[in-house]
Order: structure tokens, then sequence, then C-alpha cells
């Protein structure tokens, strides 16, 4: 680049719509079977300026540029890039006459299309075709990504676009990018020309597409202070309301408290008293708590399981009824435990330390409170003595249950097999029918596999299996899992990272990868579950992070697998930084 032109490097990632600004000179080339289409390049943003100040700068390839918006867009029928194609291609035959009807059609080839294009036309094509990739690329979640805002620099465009067809390809810039602001160098002579198509006008007012999602503002500003006898409660992490602050609100509304609940973190003065609780052992809810600890002082008690895991309820609350007007989203849902414990001592669970053996806690009838479903919390259901009773009565009273800390397949029988299918089990918002189990290590898969013949499953049903990951298995066991849940009719994996409880056991994985790690992953790569592959997006960075702390490179058919839908303009950076184990040069 010209040392006249200087330019300032970005020290910072940010997403490419943050800055939507393209320039381009008297001169421009395109790709010709050379184009990028996979973001591995991390400053790919930054070269979006390059055609201004570089001639050899390389605009779009438009062969593939359209090929792959009529792939994506008229053969699998994808909103965006239908909508890009239309727009382009109607303007294009309205503007400037070109005979672009083809484009629509799923066979069309686009190298013959290409070559019908006059040849002084070109060159301004490019640049609208630039400009549309740009703006595909930088918006993948937008609608139209043409109706953005940006600025683009045209720089003696003059010397590009016949003078015949100036006017109507300036007035088809207009019409295709309504919300982009166009600065326009021009001799004197062409300006005076055609003033009325380059003319100053104010751009309409557009809404303001990055305020599309509404941000987490949690501000740390003392608010107006609460009222007398108030109780102020924060479920800090709960992604299930809150059991333990339900049955706390119940208590004092009874003695006469207004109760105020808040998320995550709030400032307010004047309450009597705080309870706040953590259910998981995060640094994110370790931080949340030690702001809440620096306002609050003495007023707040701390509690849940990533507090604490001995720490109890006073007795006379646990035995409360809960208070399901806390959670107005549970609606016609009830939440708690039947029976609480488990038999087993995984080093890994937080259940033996704090809820010791199976035991029951509640009946039916108390726990269901008139309502037909209930989110069950059960830690191992299966276990207690009385499990097919419960499971009964449950089938008798018709009620619909979410087992949401899943069922042990080890301990599952015909009858109980029987008993399950005969019960409404389904998601957390009761949407669908679900059956949830887990499968956290290798051991006794043939076992595991007769037991869940038992259940007579197909490719119709809907059976969650969640797994951990990152605690004690290695790489080839964690490929032997999932392969192995591939191979059961309607099974899914749902993957979970393990998180120490307090005290626990740290992660023992030096033993993780050996020396067949690439043929794992390659297999690894190519195991697609029929839903909830998302989940399974968490794992493969989890694992291309671990890979490249271990061994300094990527594994880049992985890193393939994780762009292959979802942030894609991410992925140079991505790569660039090693997946985010090295700074960014």
């Amino acid at each position: 680049m010209p040392g006249r032109y200087p330019y300032s490097k970005l020290s910072k990632w940010s997403p490419p719509s943050k800055f939507t600004l393209f320039a381009y000179g008297p001169r421009v080339k395109a790709h010709q079977g050379s184009d990028d289409f996979d973001f591995g390049d991390a400053f790919y943003q930054l070269r979006r300026i390059h055609s201004l100040f570089n001639p050899e700068a390389k605009l779009t390839d438009p062969v593939a540029f359209l090929t792959n918006l009529n792939y994506r867009g008229i053969r699998h029928k994808r909103y965006m890039p239908a909508q890009i194609l239309q727009d382009m291609q109607g303007l294009f035959f309205q503007k400037l006459g070109l005979n672009t009807r083809q484009w629509m059609d799923k066979e069309v080839d686009f190298c013959s299309q290409w070559s019908k294009i006059p040849a002084s036309l070109e060159q301004p094509m490019l640049i609208i075709l630039d400009i549309a990739r740009h703006l595909h690329d930088a918006l993948p979640t937008c609608p139209n990504p043409l109706r953005f805002p940006g600025i683009v620099i045209l720089d003696r465009p003059d010397t590009l676009c016949p003078r015949e067809f100036f006017p109507q390809w300036i007035d088809l810039l207009d019409t295709l990018f309504p919300a982009v602001q166009f600065f326009v160098s021009l001799p004197s002579s062409w300006i005076a020309r055609y003033h009325q198509s380059i003319e100053n006008t104010i751009l309409p007012d557009f809404p303001d597409y990055h305020q599309r999602y509404p941000q987490r503002n949690v501000s740390r500003k003392p608010g107006p202070g609460l009222p007398k006898k108030t109780i102020l409660l924060v479920d800090v992490d709960s992604r299930l309301p809150n059991l333990a602050l339900m049955k706390i609100s119940q208590y004092y509304k009874k003695k006469g408290y207004q109760i105020r609940l808040s998320k995550k973190e709030v400032f307010e003065p004047g309450a009597e008293r705080v309870f706040a609780s953590s259910v998981f052992n995060l640094p994110s809810s370790k931080n949340h708590m030690k702001k809440l600890k620096a306002y609050y002082g003495q007023a707040l008690e701390c509690g849940g399981s990533g507090v604490d895991v001995h720490k109890r309820l006073p007795q006379e609350i646990e035995n409360t009824e809960p208070d399901f007007d806390l959670y107005p989203e549970l609606q016609e849902r009830a939440i708690g435990f039947l029976t609480r414990g488990c038999p087993f001592s995984c080093s890994f669970c937080i259940v033996p330390v704090k809820e010791g053996k199976p035991r029951q806690v509640n009946d039916i009838q108390s726990l269901a409170a008139g309502r037909q479903k209930i989110i069950l919390l059960d830690d191992n259901i299966l276990a207690h003595p009385r499990c097919k009773e419960l499971l009964h009565e449950i089938f008798r009273k018709k009620l619909w249950v979410n087992f949401n800390q899943t069922l042990d397949l080890s301990l599952v029988d015909e009858e109980k097999a029987a008993l399950i299918k005969s019960i409404p089990c389904c998601n957390v918002k009761f949407t669908r029918r679900v059956y949830h189990f887990s499968l956290n290590d290798c051991s006794n898969l043939e076992t595991m596999r007769a037991k869940y013949d038992l259940f007579r499953f197909t490719s119709r049903d809907n059976v969650e299996f969640i797994c951990m990951y990152g605690y004690n298995t290695t790489l080839a066991q964690d490929v032997q899992r999932f392969r192995f849940l591939r191979s059961l009719p309607g099974a899914y994996v749902f993957v979970q990272e393990y998180q120490p409880i307090q005290g626990g056991p740290q992660p023992q994985l030096d033993t993780y990868f050996d020396e067949h790690a690439d043929a794992y992953i390659d297999e690894l790569i190519q195991i697609c579950f029929p839903q909830a592959m998302k989940s399974m997006e968490k794992f493969y960075r989890w694992l291309s992070n671990f890979y490249a702390r271990r061994y300094g490179k990527l594994h880049m058919g992985l890193v393939d697998t994780i762009f292959r839908y979802n942030n894609r303009f991410n992925r140079g950076r991505y790569i660039a930084t090693l997946a985010g184990t090295r700074q960014l040069v």
C-alpha cells in the first residue's frame, strides 16, 4: 500500500457489521476461482477498503458469489440469500436492461450468464456484487443485509462506468443500498452534467439494526429504595425456577412481607433482608456474589450449591409450600422433588455430598398442587425402593412429567420401561415428548443397549442423553460414546462440560489425547445426530481449544465443522488466534 495512504490497523476485533465501510478506486479486478468464502483471513474486515488504495486488491468472484446465492437461496430456499439475489436480478434488468431472469432458476449456469454481460458493464457490476457480498457476509442473521446502513467511497467511478450508463448505475446503487451513504469523487464536468443523479440527499430514517437484540444492562447505581418490610431475593444463576427462593418467598409472605425477585445482580437500598442463591460454581456466579456482598454486607444471606453444598434451609422454611407466583412463567407447571439422594458415589457428582442416600421427601398430590404438569428434580428416582409405586401413581393421575435430572438407564427393567413409556415424558416447556437419560462413561455399553431396547424406541422418538465431558474420559472414549449413541434409534446427545463442585476433584485429562488423536477427531466430526448439534458445537470448541494448547496447531477439519453454519465471519480470527490460545497479531 502506498505510504501516502496510512491506515490504522484494527487492534481489537469487532464484528464486521460494526464498521460497514467499503472503498473502491478507479481500477478494479475480480477473483477468478481464487476467492475465499471461508473467512480464513483474520483481517478480512480491514481488507474491504484495500481496493481504494491498492489496484491489485481483488474484488468478489462474481460467478462464485452468484452461484453461492443461487444454491442457498433458490435450491435450498434460504430467505436471506434468495432476497439478495432477487433484488439484484430485478434491478439489473430494470435499471441496466440486462437479461438476468435466469438467475432465479435452479439449474442456471452463472459462468454462461456472466459471459453475456457486456464488457463495459462488468466493472460497475463488480462493485455492486462486492458490496452485496460483504453485507451478506457481515450480517448473517439480517433478513436483507442490502438494507443495512454503511459507507461506500467511490474514487473516480467515471473510469469504471460508461457515460451513457452512469445515471442508471448511480440510481441502481441508491435503490439497491438505500441506507448506504456514498462519497463519490468525479471530474467537475461529470458533476455538472449528472448533478441530478448524484445530488446530495438526506438518507431516510432506517432502524438501528445494532439494537435488534436487547443488551443486558445491570446497573450498580442504587435505585430509589424498596418499601419497608421488603425481602429481596436474588436468583444468581438458576436455569429453572429456584425452588429454595420459592419457599423463602412463601415463608416471608405469610409473615406479611413484600417480596422482590431479581436475577443475577440488583443494588437497591431498603431491603430488610436479602437472600441470594447460586446453583453453579462458575466464575460469573462468584463475581455476582462478590458484588452483592460488597453492596449489602451483613444484610445478605448466601446459599445454594454454588456457595456451600452443606448449607440447608431452616426446617420451618424447608417444610413450607413453594410460592408459584414468584415465577409466573411456570404457568400450569409444578416443580419439586418426590425423592432426594442417590445410592452411588460418583466422584464428580454433588448429590452424594449434598443429599445422601435415596429417601422420599414429598407425595405426588402435594407436589402437583392441582397441576397436571410436573418438573421433577429428583436426583435418581429409579433408585428409590418405591419408584414403581410412584411411577404407577403418576400414570394413574395422568400427569405429564419432565424428569429434569435424567433417568438412570442402568436401573431400568422391563416393568420400569413400560411404566416410563406410559407416562407423557416431556421437555421442560412441555412442548414435545422427550425421554432424558445420561451417559458419562463407556462402561457396560452393551448392557446399556439391552436396557435401551426394553423401551422399543424408534427413530420417531426423542431420546436425549446428557453426556459430560472434560472430566476423566479420553478422546477415544468420548468418540466411542457418541458412536454408540448414534447407533440407538431415536437417541441424540446434549453435552455438558464438567464443572467442579466446591472442593470437588479437578479434571483428569493428562491422557486425553494419544497418537491417534487426529483420526479420532476425523471420525468424531462425521458423527451427526438428528438434533441438538448446536450443543455439540460447544464440545467441538472445547476440543479444538484443548487440541491447540496441547499440539500448538489446529485440526482444520474440526475448525471447518465449527464454522460450517454459525458465526462464519469469526473463522479468520479463530484461526489467527489458534482457537483463542494466543493474541491476534
